[in-house]
């Protein structure tokens, strides 16, 4: 890391697989409530809300937040799902992250993976 470098915030990717709660990756109305609990509980601020359901199955939830934004893809053919967080927030640890991966793994009453927690710089 050079001297000018800063961190630019906290980016999360999820891998979640093996999803016993199947009826969460066709719901769009369940997941974006619970999507507006994490965003109230930890300070992000929701600017816009983009959603598409895909014929047959599946969708794409994207929250554009003013510290950057949050994103799911539901493959419901696959038990599985793709989420990305990424917030210019600072954060003393990963502590915040972890617990809404936590969150996400519950939800979906999937395996635990290992989220990917990258610090960004610029």
């Amino acid at each position: 890391m050079f001297a000018e470098e800063s961190i630019s915030g906290k980016h999360m990717i999820c891998d979640i697989k093996n999803i016993k709660n199947e009826r969460l990756l066709n719901s769009i109305n369940d997941v974006t409530v619970m999507f507006d609990i994490i965003c109230n509980k930890y300070g992000f601020s929701v600017l816009n809300k983009i959603e598409h359901q895909f014929e047959p199955q599946g969708f794409t939830l994207l929250y554009l937040l003013s510290e950057s934004h949050l994103s799911i893809h539901t493959f419901p053919e696959k038990n599985y799902v793709a989420i990305d967080l990424y917030t210019c927030k600072k954060y003393e640890d990963n502590s915040d992250y972890e617990e809404i991966y936590d969150l996400f793994i519950e939800m979906f009453k999937a395996d635990r993976g290992i989220p990917m927690i990258i610090d960004r710089y610029f």
